[in-house]
């Protein structure tokens, strides 16, 4: 039996024995083979999980920061100007955008990619960050580093410690532009967490997504028109978002989100000879193949725990919610359930109380809490009817 290669016709040649001559008890089982045969073939195949280029990626919900598929997802490596996400995030948070910053000698020497500042040269906070996320201009980044705490080493603390108030754990900064340095890294996983915290932010995502626009550079007396690097902007249905990265040390890299039908993902890859298509192929599968799987129902039993003083010896625990995750066909992810718990309870205890929470974990990494509450009231013991029912 021969089948066609993938995305070719489906129809499917098979050699068909001559069964002619051929005693009857031979000539039915060749024909009951072929029958099975021919099932086979047209059996329609299951969605596989899609083939990636790079070693190094992850894709998540955005929604609820779920993973869904990833691969060497926690392991940290330079990432190039994805690093620029968290310097936008920073100049957001400490400057606004209608102040002015000045080139320093150190910004003006930035290597390339540049977008051409000098020193002494005066600029806006907004035309910056245009710069910095849509050309990917290292001197902007600079610029805006600088123009925020005045020391590029300070920023880049600065840039670590918020890394990890927002989940990012395998991740250091050593400057705000990207530029190779053994001290700065992240990880695919941590990626996606930092251009997630961005797309919350209303003016950086609408820069992340934006293909062209003008940027009003303070040599030149006419506004230039620069286009982002992110080349699924114009390729890919939904694109809306959000940072490239090169270097020879990392790699081309991208971090790539995209919405559709009321569902937004976010896609990292790492590292990759095609990172267009890898992200591409990774947001197909969120969007295509996968559905949400029901892993804990609402009312599920963990534990009978003892109660002291209750007019009932043990206490019921169950879920307060439903929980549902993102599933793909085949997908190798690996869901855990952690419970912390009260172990000591005392009466009273009423129906709802909070006693404890369910943690669910993706690929290592926490996606869902829940509450683990008490199923039925629980009075305290009237002690003294109970000694006068023993006595009488």
């Amino acid at each position: 039996m021969i089948k066609q290669k993938p995305g070719h016709n489906r129809a499917v040649r098979v050699f068909v024995p001559r069964i002619s001559g051929k005693p009857p008890e031979i000539r039915a089982g060749l024909l009951l083979a072929l029958v099975v045969l021919a099932v086979l073939a047209w059996t329609a195949p299951a969605h596989a999980v899609p083939y990636i280029c790079c070693r190094y990626y992850c894709l998540i919900d955005a929604g609820t920061g779920q993973v869904i598929l990833s691969r060497s997802a926690d392991e940290s490596r330079q990432v190039a100007s994805t690093t620029k996400m968290m310097t936008a995030i920073l100049a957001e948070e400490y400057a606004d955008p209608s102040e002015i910053a000045v080139v320093s000698d150190n910004a003006a020497r930035t290597p390339k990619y540049v977008i051409g500042l000098h020193r002494g040269q005066e600029i806006s906070v907004e035309e910056l960050l245009k710069a910095a996320l849509i050309r990917s201009a290292n001197d902007a980044a600079v610029v805006l580093g600088e123009h925020v705490t005045g020391d590029i080493d300070l920023f880049a603390h600065l840039m670590s410690v918020k890394a990890v108030v927002i989940g990012a754990h395998h991740t250091h900064f050593a400057n705000p532009s990207g530029l190779p340095d053994t001290y700065n890294y992240s990880s695919a996983y941590d990626l996606t967490r930092i251009g997630r915290f961005l797309l919350n932010k209303p003016t950086l995502a609408a820069l992340v997504s934006t293909r062209q626009t003008g940027f009003q550079h303070p040599g030149y007396r006419t506004e230039m028109m620069i286009t982002n690097t992110n080349s699924l902007l114009e390729s890919y249905p939904g694109a809306n978002g959000i940072k490239t990265g090169t270097t020879n040390d990392a790699g081309k890299c991208l971090v790539a989100s995209a919405s559709r039908n009321g569902r937004h993902l976010i896609a990292v890859a790492l590292n990759s000879g095609d990172r267009a298509g890898d992200c591409a192929r990774l947001l197909d599968y969120g969007f295509n193949d996968c559905h949400l799987v029901q892993v804990v129902e609402r009312r599920t039993v963990f534990k009978e725990l003892k109660v002291t003083g209750g007019d009932l010896p043990f206490a019921t625990i169950i879920s307060a919610q439903n929980i549902d995750l993102w599933q793909g066909e085949n997908s190798k992810l690996n869901i855990e359930k952690v419970v912390r718990m009260n172990y000591q309870l005392a009466a009273p205890l009423s129906k709802g109380q909070p006693v404890g929470e369910l943690r669910i974990l993706a690929d290592g990494n926490l996606v869902r809490v829940c509450p683990l509450v008490i199923r039925d009231d629980i009075k305290k013991r009237n002690d003294v009817i109970s000694r006068l029912k023993a006595i009488f």
